[in-house]
């Protein structure tokens, strides 16, 4: 019997199999894709704020050097714990430029220790460091004062005077500690000439002023800072003269006509000064010296004519040296001008006998009683008081004077002329003045002034 037919094996349906694999991605992406719209998606990451980096102090480039440890030039014992806090915040505040805690740690020290000056000095920094100057300037002046070394102090208080324009605090801030700070003697070095000129400025503004106590508080600053230079001899010169101090004003001469020899003007004042309170000899040399080379010089003649006069009263006794040396002469002072000077009121004899009850213990007594015999001066009628303190004024002076041209008949200019009504007139009309303008009538008589005016009576006289 035949065997049956295999069963025919039909062919693989390739067309069928491609076609699911054609489908098979597309069905498995679309559920991943449903998965994944399932499961909740994750927080985003937080957004964190820039790092804030440290800055430094917001300072000009020539500003920093100013702003140095606090405890630097400071002489005092500190706690050793405040000394590092201190430094660290200082630290902080250049820096970092921490402001806040550098003004917050300062104040908390002072309020433990108000005596802790680089406290205050860190403060003056903060306050440096926001350009109030003048609070810096008012902060750290009585630190300077209390310790003029504490380089910290000085050199911020110099710095901040500087961009206040006050150019003479801050030379003497920074001249406080030049020793101590290169930057100190530096700028101290170059504020040197203009500081001067100010306080030179400032002295004559006060003598124009015045204000005497002021400009020997210029002088005093101008002494420290510069003894030697012309400028403070000029200084030292004018409040003198301000002040009728004939000896200051002599040494100060003496050491400008040094450095100046072709100065005529200088010189001839020098011989004026030696010849009223220094050395008549010398006095008498320059003006000689002079006259030689300017011979035809009527003013020099003068001068000369005088120089030899005082010259010749400086063999006098000291005692009458000493009144003719005087700022300001009193009544007493001039009859000893008179009696000594005058040698015809020494040698002449009393037409009266006058007493004044209150010379009988004067030291003068000779030379008083002779003037006022000879009608020269007066006494008072009623009560017999010369008053011998009482100051003279260039009016009586010149009254004295015309009396003693009248009582010796030598000038007839003088008739009359002592009880003129313009006592001034007649002097000039006499050659005791120049010119009414040189009157003065109510000006104090000094004693270089009564010397020359008896000096020329003395030629009216005849004399020499």
């Amino acid at each position: 019997m035949p065997s049956p037919p295999s069963p025919r094996r039909l062919p693989r349906p390739e067309i069928q199999h491609r076609g699911r694999r054609t489908f098979a991605a597309p069905i498995l992406a679309v559920l991943l894709a449903a998965g994944a719209a399932c499961t909740p998606a994750p927080p985003p990451s937080p957004v964190r704020p820039p790092v804030a980096r440290p800055q430094p102090l917001a300072l000009e480039a020539e500003d920093r050097p100013y702003l140095i440890d606090p405890l630097e030039g400071y002489p005092r014992a500190v706690d050793p714990d405040v000394r590092d806090r201190l430094l660290d915040v200082w630290r902080d505040l250049l820096e970092v430029g921490d402001t806040a805690g550098a003004t917050r740690t300062a104040a908390a020290m002072l309020e433990r220790d108000a005596e802790l000056l680089p406290a205050q000095v860190l403060l003056a920094q903060v306050e440096f460091a926001a350009r109030d100057d003048q609070h810096v300037v008012v902060r750290l002046l009585p630190l300077g004062d209390a310790i003029p070394t504490y380089t910290a102090s000085q050199l911020l208080l110099g710095r901040a005077a500087e961009r206040l324009g006050d150019v003479a605090l801050a030379y003497a801030a920074y001249r406080a500690v030049a020793a101590r700070s290169p930057l100190a003697l530096k700028r101290a070095g170059e504020l040197h000439p203009r500081a001067l000129e100010i306080v030179s400025n400032r002295l004559e503004e006060a003598l124009r002023n015045q204000r005497l106590e002021e400009a020997d508080k210029q002088l005093g600053l101008l002494r420290t800072w510069a003894p030697a230079e012309n400028v403070t001899l000029e200084a030292a010169r004018q409040v003198a003269q301000a002040r009728g101090d004939r000896g200051a004003e002599l040494g100060a001469v003496k050491e400008l006509s040094s450095r100046r020899p072709g100065d005529r003007a200088l010189l001839e004042r020098r011989a004026e000064l030696e010849l009223e309170v220094g050395d008549p000899g010398a006095g008498l040399k320059i003006i000689q010296d002079l006259a030689a080379r300017h011979p035809q010089d009527a003013a020099l003649a003068e001068k000369l004519e005088a120089a030899k006069f005082r010259w010749r009263l400086s063999l006098l006794p000291q005692s009458v040296q000493e009144v003719a040396a005087k700022p300001e002469l009193n009544k007493g002072d001039l009859a000893v001008l008179l009696y000594w000077l005058v040698s015809d009121v020494r040698n002449s004899r009393p037409t009266a006998g006058r007493i004044a009850t209150d010379v009988l213990d004067n030291p003068h007594q000779e030379e008083i009683v002779r003037v006022v015999n000879l009608g020269l001066m007066d006494v008072d009628p009623t009560l017999h008081r010369f008053s011998p303190a009482a100051p003279v004024r260039r009016s009586f002076a010149l009254r004295v004077v015309l009396r003693t041209l009248a009582r010796f008949g030598k000038a007839g200019c003088a008739e009359g002329g002592a009880n003129a009504a313009n006592v001034c007139e007649a002097a000039v009309a006499c050659g005791l003045l120049p010119s009414e303008e040189d009157c003065q009538p109510t000006a104090p008589l000094s004693g270089a002034d009564g010397v020359e005016l008896l000096r020329r009576s003395l030629k009216l006289l005849g004399g020499s």
